[in-house]
């Protein structure tokens, strides 16, 4: 099954823009990384296409981005790895990863607790389906609150694949055994926790509780959830 990517084009903005920057940069089209997608972007973009065969339409898409993406690992060196290590650092991992250059120990033990959290290979090497993963926003919640919130919300709207955007796939997997109906009349009761382990918790109004803990993984991404206990 193709893997689907984020549509990046003129007037986008964010973390994936920077990716596109860096990789445009370690490809040959140098551009200044901030994150905004102008003029000069969508130029180096179908630059870059053009180069490559592909429709210059300066869109970064389904068909430019497994053109663009640089796999990286441990002694990768460049705009590539500053690419993993700004997605990395943009998931609050700021206090142990460096936007250098240099993929060493650090990053990749950073790739590894990701891949982890995703029940992808664990080999540290940022190839097509953790680029993915990274560009595709999973893992982004910048606090246990809003991670569960979004975990709580895809469950209401019965969608499994949004679910596993925060949270890992056994968690999703023993959330969704369970039957959402709204006329069940969940509330949100609040969130509570300390080192680095989180519960927010909803209840109905029959007395039925549910807690979806949240854990801060290698000081970076907030992600749900470990424990679902109803009660």
């Amino acid at each position: 099954m193709a893997l689907l990517w984020p549509l990046m084009q003129e007037g986008s903005k964010g973390e994936d823009v920077k990716s596109v920057q860096y990789l445009l940069t370690q490809q040959g089209h140098p551009l200044v990384v901030d994150g905004l997608f102008g003029p000069l972007v969508k130029a180096a973009v179908e630059a870059f296409q053009a180069a490559h065969g592909l429709a210059a339409d300066g869109i970064v898409g389904n068909q430019t981005w497994p053109q663009l993406i640089v796999q990286v690992a441990q002694g990768s060196t460049g705009d590539a790895v500053r690419a993993v290590q700004s997605q990395i650092h943009g998931r609050g991992d700021g206090g142990t990863i460096a936007v250098d250059g240099v993929f060493g120990p650090l990053t990749a033990d950073a790739v590894g607790a990701f891949q982890q959290l995703l029940g992808l290979g664990v080999d540290r090497i940022v190839g097509p389906m953790t680029w993915n993963h990274l560009v595709n926003g999973y893992l982004t919640a910048p606090d246990p609150a809003t991670a569960a919130q979004r975990v709580f919300q895809a469950w209401q709207q019965h969608s499994e694949p949004t679910a596993l955007l925060d949270a890992t796939p056994p968690a999703v997997a023993q959330l969704f055994m369970q039957t959402f109906s709204p006329a069940d009349g969940w509330a949100f009761q609040g969130c509570e926790g300390a080192a680095g382990h989180t519960f927010c918790i909803w209840r109905r109004t029959n007395g039925t509780v549910l807690r979806l803990g949240v854990e801060n993984a290698v000081e970076g991404p907030f992600f749900a959830v470990d424990m679902v206990e109803f009660t």
